[in-house]
């Protein structure tokens, strides 16, 4: 067997390897006895039948194909100890050519991490957490505006109103109407669902029982491409109109929401409810800024082996995702407007991203000799990813001078199931090791 090598960039090797002519003959004849060994042949013990008749019922391609499928995966595997090359992702073959048989095959190598001066100028502002007056307030106003009730009114449609109408809708140049409902019940929104850009503020200021003709414009991207973005005509006659009355804040109300004995008790849980989303936030974007500081300042090479194994893992759990929602991936993507190349374009550019992150963060936990006391490797590898994270924290907001360490680490530890931070950070995302020695050679 013949073996060349020529390593690519980014950390990557190219194996060249052509196999005699004799080799590969007895490959030709081990696949023909196994597949010899499952064909029924009339007239003929199973195995027993001559070769030329077995071939023709399988067809010689598929005896071919059987004994690449075995062949392959040994002299990759062979040329690699060949060539001293240690794979840290499965080997790919690339192509194959034949008479005489040559195979290239591309092996990724382990990634090269080289920190930059992490103690010496990773510094990251850390926010202080906002919440005040305005941000409680608003809250409870959420909550009342949830508990309110639709009170029948004897004035002109406002903005946010619910209203009756009969709704009759026929494009420029069609006899029939698009759309004929009747006592549809519709809230004035502009910012909301609506038949055509500028409905609802064309029922703003329309009273009870009263008719009103008008022309819009159908939306640009309206199911029926016929009518999407053509003029048609409006008709509408209002029936009621219904504004949204707001329970007053009182006790009554608060022990109504929950477990709250007056307002002062409402208001206590909202500020810290407040208080903890907005101290998870603060820490999520810390450790987020500290994580794309220290790729900055390093350099990171990885073969791109890597991205497509996250790429496609990301996508996978995607789609688990979205079907459990009761929907294909392909109509996910027409309900956001996004197109399937554009969608695959940006799970790459985030796969990217989470390796990039993973590779330093391992790096650095190696670099502050941070380890992990689990009973398995996969607690083992979460524990250490998000030991060496509350660490990168304190280096990058000083709180490691202040004595913070043991304070952040709890923190980090106790969101670990729930920080999106700290899962991409986790090594699990990407292959940590080299393949083993049951995966070299393997396509």
């Amino acid at each position: 067997m013949k073996v060349s090598s020529t390593e690519l960039p980014p950390r990557q090797v190219s194996l060249e390897i052509e196999v005699e002519k004799d080799r590969l003959d007895r490959a030709m004849d081990d696949a023909y006895r196994r597949l010899a060994g499952r064909v029924e042949v009339p007239g003929f013990r199973r195995g027993k039948a001559p070769r030329s008749m077995v071939e023709r019922m399988i067809g010689h391609d598929r005896i071919v194909e059987e004994a690449l499928d075995h062949l392959v995966p040994e002299v990759v595997s062979e040329a690699m100890e060949q060539e001293k090359v240690e794979p840290f992702t499965r080997p790919r073959v690339e192509s194959i050519e034949f008479d005489p048989l040559r195979l290239k095959a591309v092996v990724g190598l382990a990634p090269k991490v080289e920190l930059g001066d992490y103690k010496g100028v990773l510094r990251i502002d850390r926010e202080e957490p906002q919440v005040g007056d305005t941000e409680i307030e608003g809250v409870i106003q959420r909550v009342r505006e949830s508990y309110a009730q639709w009170a029948p009114v004897e004035r002109a449609v406002k903005l946010s109103d619910r209203v009756g109408i009969d709704l009759k809708v026929t494009p420029e140049g069609h006899e029939q109407p698009l759309i004929d409902s009747k006592d549809a019940e519709y809230v004035v929104d502009p910012e909301g669902a609506q038949p055509a850009p500028g409905f609802a503020e064309q029922l703003i200021g329309m009273n009870p029982d009263e008719t009103k003709s008008f022309q819009l414009n159908m939306p640009e991207d309206y199911r029926d491409k016929d009518v999407a973005g053509k003029p048609a005509q409006f008709e509408v006659v209002m029936h009621w109109v219904k504004e949204r009355e707001l329970p007053e804040l009182d006790d009554t109300f608060a022990q109504q929401v929950g477990d709250y004995a007056d307002v002062a008790a409402l208001r206590t849980a909202v500020e810290a409810q407040l208080r903890h989303s907005e101290d998870e936030r603060v820490r999520d974007k810390v450790e987020e800024d500290s994580l794309n500081k220290l790729v900055e300042i390093s350099s990171i090479e990885f073969p791109p082996q890597l991205v497509e194994y996250q790429a496609q893992t990301m996508l996978e759990n995607f789609k688990s995702n979205v079907e459990r929602q009761g929907l294909q991936l392909n109509q996910y993507l027409r309900l956001v407007g996004k197109e399937q190349d554009t969608f695959e374009q940006e799970i790459r550019e985030q796969a990217e991203t989470r390796v990039r992150r993973s590779l330093a963060l391992d790096a650095f936990a190696e670099a502050e000799q941070i380890g992990a006391e689990q009973e398995t490797s996969e607690d083992a590898s979460e524990s250490r990813s998000l030991k060496a994270l509350a660490r990168l924290v304190e280096l990058a907001t000083g709180d490691a001078r202040n004595g913070g360490q043991k304070s952040d680490e709890e923190k980090t530890a106790e969101r670990a199931k729930t920080s999106d931070t700290g899962r991409q950070a986790s090594d699990s995302d990407v292959p940590a090791t080299p393949v083993g020695e049951e995966e070299r050679g393997t396509t």
